[in-house]
């Protein structure tokens, strides 16, 4: 009778314990709350080693030690392999518990194919977790937590009275450790600073939304100039020193599109050190970043829509190139020239160059009085830092001429600089 209890007893503690834990279970999903993964976990490798390790031991009290030892350096072989085996596809099907801070917890479960499931719990003791759905009580919590700032619920969003033209929704919550809340808080306070430059300045590139709009190369310098002024005015705020910005030209050509992101994060250095934070706010860093975007999109497109492409790009460069110089020339007229002629005539030579014709006189010239001449202004070219455009005046006697001055113009910035020209 003994040797049955020696036997019976440590069957009767399992299958005890079994039940017990299945009972705890049971009482505990009443009120909400599961036990941790890790406790699962190890509760299902001691509901397999107990039973392993009892047999292991019966084997080896078989009575013929020869065939004691063999069964059980076999049976311990499987048994190793069948719990391996075991564990892994147990962890392999089982929800993935992840700690999201504030005592907070994410636990990710596959629901069939590729989509996720996730649920969210209370730590309530080393052991136990409960579900909770989120409320906006939750949401304001995880929102000042990461801005460290006060919220409040208002007209179905969250609003701050720091920004009040940015109302921030929650899009996603932490799914893995060390991750934040998902929202458009940042966006939209970038948005309403991208917004207020772009209307105040008045830009011409076409925006949407909360992203500029190319569709040709000739817009190139002008969005390169818009967006980089943009980024300016929007960095004087400090809230992007510690969440970073971004602002979006979609370049559109021939029904392809492709996005070019411009980062900033305040004026510090990034991890990047020969890159800042405020690294486009150059308009020439910002030009060359988003050529490369659109010769990538350009080059991808089939033969015959990239070489019809290239050729509006040339006729719109064309364009552009008229209409910059005829415009800045009308600014030099207007501001300066119109003070001395009262007359000006635009026109281009046969090479397609500008050139005014603003009247003339006779004046002495060459030991000779009364010699007729005529005044004209030619385009020169762009200047240096390419931000204005140069014109030169002539006193033309005879098809000879003198030259009368240089003008520098920005008519972007009504800016007109008079210089000396070397004359040979």
């Amino acid at each position: 009778m003994e040797r049955k209890t020696k036997y019976a007893l440590p069957w009767i503690i399992y299958l005890g314990s079994l039940m017990g834990f299945g009972l705890a279970k049971f009482i505990l999903r009443g009120i909400g709350v599961e036990f941790r993964m890790w406790v699962q976990a190890l509760l299902w490798a001691l509901a397999f080693l107990f039973p392993a390790l009892l047999i292991g031991y019966y084997l080896t009290r078989i009575k013929y030690k020869v065939v004691a030892a063999v069964l059980t350096v076999i049976y311990a072989v499987l048994a190793v392999i069948v719990f391996l085996v075991g564990f892994v596809y147990f962890l392999l099907k089982s929800p993935e518990e992840h700690d999201i801070g504030s005592r907070m917890l994410c636990v990710t479960e596959q629901s069939g194919g590729d989509s996720t499931n996730y649920t969210y719990w209370d730590k309530i003791s080393f052991f136990g977790r409960k579900q909770f759905e989120w409320d906006e009580e939750r949401d304001i919590k995880l929102l000042e937590e990461k801005y460290n700032m006060q919220f409040e619920k208002r007209s179905g969003a969250y609003m701050t009275e720091k920004y009040p033209m940015a109302a921030v929704h929650i899009l996603r919550y932490p799914t893995v450790s060390g991750s934040e809340v998902a929202d458009d808080f940042i966006e939209n306070i970038e948005t309403y600073y991208f917004k207020e430059t772009y209307e105040a300045e008045g830009f011409r590139t076409e925006w949407s939304e909360n992203h500029l709009i190319m569709k040709n190369e000739a817009e190139l310098k002008q969005v390169s100039k818009e967006a980089a002024k943009m980024i300016s005015d929007a960095i004087e705020d400090p809230i992007f020193e510690k969440f970073p910005g971004t602002l979006q030209v979609q370049i559109e050509i021939k029904g392809s599109k492709s996005v070019c992101s411009l980062n900033f994060s305040g004026k510090k250095k990034s991890t990047d050190e020969e890159r800042g934070g405020d690294y486009f706010t150059d308009a020439e860093i910002v030009e060359e970043t988003l050529e490369e975007t659109y010769n990538a999109l350009l080059y991808s497109l089939e033969e015959s829509d990239r070489m019809d492409q290239i050729t509006q790009d040339t006729e719109e460069e064309n364009k552009n190139y008229a209409s910059r110089v005829e415009e800045a020339y009308d600014c030099l007229y207007e501001n300066k020239l119109s003070k001395q002629f009262t007359t000006s005539e635009k026109t281009y030579n046969a090479k397609g160059n500008f050139y005014a014709i603003l009247g003339g006189d006779t004046a002495a010239y060459v030991n000779k009085n009364d010699i007729p001449y005529e005044v004209t202004v030619v385009y020169d070219r762009v200047s240096d830092d390419g931000e204005s455009l140069l014109f030169i005046m002539y006193k033309k006697y005879n098809e000879k001429s003198d030259t009368a001055a240089g003008y520098s113009v920005n008519a972007e910035e009504g800016k007109i600089e008079e210089y000396d020209v070397p004359w040979y």
